[in-house]
């Protein structure tokens, strides 16, 4: 069991993030969940990892998935050869390459994978034309299922972001994609001064549909 002590402090750290979030989200901040909301019902485990890496200090991503309405704070956990795997207060995760979703875990049905090479390459290039991505779902049988998808990658040109009062320069790619039953579109802002994705509109799947990010800048 937690101690009150303890658990203040825990809930303390997270209320930080649900704070901060609000100059960092991407769409609507009365989205965002409370302290009581992050910590109600989570293991004694999660609840201090999510403290431990808050207090530490680390990267944190606003994140909001369109079709549930549901939004928060993710922590950056850990970046090991350009992946990064982002850690919410309920433990689940993402995973991304310089932004790009890779991989979710914990949010019901799965994206384990996706292989975008082609696109990556092109949208850090602001390189215009086709592209394939490939992505592997976790079906109800607990079996893998790898979809193609074909993309169109256009460059939108340069946009202003305003971030915690920071007008912020960016470049806006947009890449859209289709397969025989799906569609979808991607939208990527890479900041100006060195090519860093700040903002994003990414498809992670038919379960849960778009999300939105958006990395907390500081002056």
């Amino acid at each position: 069991m937690i101690n009150a002590r303890r658990l203040h402090r825990i809930t303390r750290a997270i209320a930080t993030l649900a704070c901060l979030s609000t100059t960092a989200c991407t769409n609507d901040e009365r989205e965002i969940l409370t302290a009581e909301q992050l910590t109600r019902g989570l293991s004694e485990q999660t609840t201090a990892r999510a403290a431990i890496l808050a207090n530490a200090g680390v990267e944190r991503m606003q994140v909001r998935f369109l079709k549930t309405g549901k939004s928060g704070v993710m922590l950056q956990e850990t970046h090991r050869a350009g992946l990064v795997t982002w850690l919410s207060s309920d433990g689940a995760s993402l995973q991304t390459d310089k932004g790009l979703l890779r991989a979710t875990r914990g949010f019901g049905a799965g994206l384990m994978a996706v292989d975008l090479e082609q696109s990556h390459r092109r949208i850090f290039a602001h390189a215009e034309g086709p592209a394939e991505r490939f992505h592997s779902y976790l079906t109800g049988n607990d079996e893998t299922e790898t979809r193609t998808y074909h993309c169109d990658i256009r460059d939108r040109g340069n946009r202003t972001l305003t971030i915690a009062g920071q007008n912020i320069t960016t470049r806006l790619i947009a890449e859209s994609c289709v397969n025989p039953d799906q569609s979808f579109l991607n939208l990527y802002w890479l900041r100006a001064t060195d090519n860093k994705l700040i903002q994003s509109r990414q498809w992670t799947g038919p379960y849960l549909g778009t999300m939105t990010t958006r990395l907390q800048v500081t002056p």
